[in-house]
């Protein structure tokens, strides 16, 4: 598999969420994977992109369950 900047930096942003609830905005969101892993945080995400193929992706995708307590990647 080819080397994904947006993958690999995942996990970075992930440890940074402050705890409690929150908001956060997904633009260009291609399939929906880091959208559904900051819901999956306890975040209420938008998530938009340019490409009405990608929204119907991410749209398929099955919800994440939600992980207890503060994020940790």
């Amino acid at each position: 598999m080819p080397f994904d900047h947006n993958d690999h930096y995942h996990p970075l942003l992930l440890r940074r969420i402050p705890e409690g609830p929150g908001r956060a905005l997904d633009v260009g969101c291609g399939s929906g994977r880091f959208a559904l892993r900051l819901a999956a945080h306890g975040l209420t995400v938008e998530a938009v992109d340019p490409s009405a193929a990608m929204i119907e992706a991410a749209r398929a995708r099955p919800a994440a369950p939600r992980r207890p307590g503060p994020a940790l990647a």
